[in-house]
Parts: C-alpha cells; structure tokens; sequence
C-alpha cells in the first residue's frame, strides 16, 4: 500500500513534466521586459482567493515601515517596466522563520518578513520583488491548458490516494493527509511557476527590471551569493530556493548578462539582444 501511494506523485510529476514541455509558452530573451496585460476579472478573484487562504496561516504584517518599504521598491520597479497603470496587490506576511516571496495570478505579491531580514539592503530585496514580478509580467503564474490539465488530474489523484488509504482500517486522518498532500502539492507545481526554465527566465527579467529601476544589478549577484552560503550552510526557511535551479548555476547565467545590465543601470540601454525587430511591439520598444 505504501509503495501504491509513493508511485502516484512520482507518476503525476512525470506527467506534469510532459504536459509542461508542451505547454507552448514562449521564451522571454535576456534582456526584454514583457508587457503588463490587462487583468481579468477571474484573474483578479483568484488573487484574492488565494490571499484568502495564505493569510488563514500568515497574518498580513501591519508594520508601516516594512510594508512601506516593500510597496516602494514594488512601485520603483513596476513604473521602471511601464506596468504602472496596472493594479497591484502588495502584502507583507508575518512569518519571521519564512524566507520567502511569492507571485500569482492577480498580480498578487507576497513577501514574508523572513525574507525581509535576509534581503537587508533595498538592492537585495528589489532582486526578490523584480524576480516575482518577473513571473507575473511574462505570464508564469497564468496556467495553460496543459498545466490546467495538470491540475485537474491533480485533484482526482488526491482523491483517488485518499480512497485507497481509506480502505485500511484506522486510517481516516492519513487518508485526508495523502488527498491534500498530492492534491496540492502537484497542483501547486501546476499552477505555480516552480520549473528550472521559468526560474532562470524570472531571474533575467528581474535582473534588468531592477537595472532599469536604478538598482545596482552587482546587488543581485551579492544576494544570491549569500543565499548560497546559507544554503550549503544547511540553513532553515530557505522556501524561496526550495523549487528553484541550483544557486551557482544562477549566479553563472546572470554574471554573463551583467556586463548588458551593468551598462543599463549606467544609463545606457541598448534594445535587447537577440530580439528580431517584430519580437517587440512598438510601443513597448525599450527607449
């Protein structure tokens, strides 16, 4: 029975990772800042629904000076990108022990005031925040079809999981523990945006967002440098590393692009690399 409930997750990650190889999506080059859409109303209720549920187990922080601080470097970005006439939904989560962030449908951005420790200068956690808003602009957090197929066969294995433990006899707590584990937990990799290609794309658009905001890109290899300390360092919390690549492998890719958004940050920005002249819309051209 135990080998039964092992193989479903193994089983659903292969699929998922099928699904997600044929989502579609398409690449965001190093060096382009996508452009805001336009929020839904569906997009706008998930938000809040998910708000909803976050905060039953992490208050909203009402400390003025965290919550001010992480709105203004929110805003510094977001005006620096041209997604400023979208609405933004910005809170503060009490949990000293989490160091994390997190972004979803909705334009909806959650920092914890763990991560508000870890993160000490405006420079670090304008990394944290562009990197969210990274997943946001280029559309991670919006499920597609196959991800959303994901997410449905998510929810009928958990339910299935939960129906095969409750057959054994004095199991009924363990049998709603293995229905929400693999429910939520594939559903959460579904929806969220947890694949390595989606991380590394959020960590270029970040790494130019904040450049073009006026936050030293060099600030960026500092943090996750020291990320990556805490993290050989066996250090507890680190929920943001938990679904991401390997830190070194992030800090190589974005030591490469450093050069482009060290010159970005210097005042002169070239139009991004790589990109064919009908790749932007006019009116979004970096100027």
């Amino acid at each position: 029975m135990r080998a039964i409930l092992k193989a479903v997750p193994s089983l659903l990650l292969l699929t998922l990772v099928s699904l997600a190889a044929c989502s579609g999506r398409t690449p965001v080059t190093p060096g382009e800042i996508p452009r805001a859409t336009e929020l839904s109303q569906e997009d706008e209720q998930y938000g809040h629904a998910v708000l909803s549920e976050v905060t039953k187990e992490y208050p909203i922080s009402h400390n003025r000076e965290a919550v001010l601080r992480v709105r203004g470097i929110a805003d510094r970005l977001t005006r620096s990108a041209g997604a400023q006439s979208t609405p933004w939904h910005i809170y503060v989560l009490e949990g000293d022990s989490v160091v994390n962030a997190a972004a979803t449908r909705g334009n909806h951005l959650f920092v914890w005031t763990g991560m508000l420790r870890t993160a000490q200068t405006d420079g670090e956690l304008a990394t944290v925040i562009a990197h969210e808003l990274g997943h946001v602009l280029a559309r991670h957090t919006k499920p597609t079809p196959g991800e959303e197929a994901a997410r449905v066969m998510a929810d009928t294995s958990g339910s299935i999981a939960g129906q095969i433990v409750r057959t054994q006899p004095g199991y009924a707590s363990l049998a709603q523990l293995a229905a929400v584990l693999v429910s939520e937990g594939i559903k959460a990799i579904a929806v969220n945006p947890n694949s390595q290609r989606l991380e590394h794309e959020a960590d270029h658009i970040g790494f130019f967002m904040m450049a073009d905001a006026g936050y030293d890109p060099r600030e960026a290899l500092r943090f996750w440098s020291k990320m990556a300390q805490a993290e050989s360092g066996g250090a507890s919390g680190l929920q943001f590393l938990s679904s991401h690549p390997a830190t070194d492998d992030r800090l190589a890719e974005l030591e490469l692009l450093l050069p482009e958004a060290q010159a970005r940050f210097n005042g002169i920005r070239p139009a991004p690399h790589a990109l064919s002249p009908d790749s932007v819309d006019d009116s979004f051209a970096i100027q």
